[in-house]
């Protein structure tokens, strides 16, 4: 599938068809194409809980209003954000001096610099901007290999994250389901989208 036709096939399907199953190696395959995503250092800062035993959709349908498209989903992706990733970043500079991207030296540089920027009251901004990346490569993966997805804000994220044991350093982004389209149950036009120049604002607002 060209790239254009993911982004113009794509939609945010409100009927999933639940004798339509995804199995685990699609859903990897999935991951592989998304976690190109790019992120801030590459920290890669999401987590993502997947949920597909019905017993664990219930109970997250409970906390997104009780929207139907929760357990008809074949899998519900929860999209967390990681706040405190630029202090887990040692990993990633290993990997990032193994590749000869740089030496030794820059290690301490660098997290300083990511402390800098991520730190205190840019936490969450960071966590959400970084995973929200993520989870649009991740639905865009998806419609490439044919799976239709559905994302979601309206939910209580206190509440999913007492439901689900989300750590404290975790933010609750977004809520992804995944699955197959009921096609005896059509979708509705695609809405409009703004024009270019109602968009754009050149040089400076």
């Amino acid at each position: 599938m060209e790239l254009n036709q993911v982004f113009e096939q794509r939609r945010a399907v409100n009927f999933f068809d639940t004798e339509k199953k995804i199995d685990e190696e699609t859903i990897r395959r999935i991951y592989d194409i998304a976690k190109l995503a790019p992120s801030s250092f590459n920290l890669q800062p999401w987590k993502i809980i997947l949920a597909s035993d019905p017993e664990q959709k219930e109970k997250l349908k409970k906390c997104a209003g009780g929207q139907p498209k929760v357990t008809e989903a074949s899998h519900v992706a929860i999209v967390l954000g990681d706040k405190k990733a630029y202090e887990k970043m040692d990993p990633i500079l290993d990997d990032f001096i193994a590749r000869g991207f740089f030496g030794e030296q820059m290690r301490d540089t660098l997290k300083g610099m990511a402390k800098g920027l991520y730190a205190g009251e840019n936490e969450r901004a960071f966590a959400s901007r970084n995973a929200g990346l993520f989870a649009m490569s991740f639905m865009l993966a998806a419609k490439s290999l044919g799976v239709d997805t559905h994302p979601m804000d309206g939910m209580d994220n206190n509440a999913v994250r007492e439901a689900f044991n989300v750590p404290d350093d975790y933010d609750v982004v977004m809520l992804i389901a995944i699955g197959k389209h009921d096609e005896a149950k059509a979708l509705l036009p695609r809405a409009g989208r703004k024009p270019f120049e109602e968009v754009f604002v050149k040089e400076t607002f």
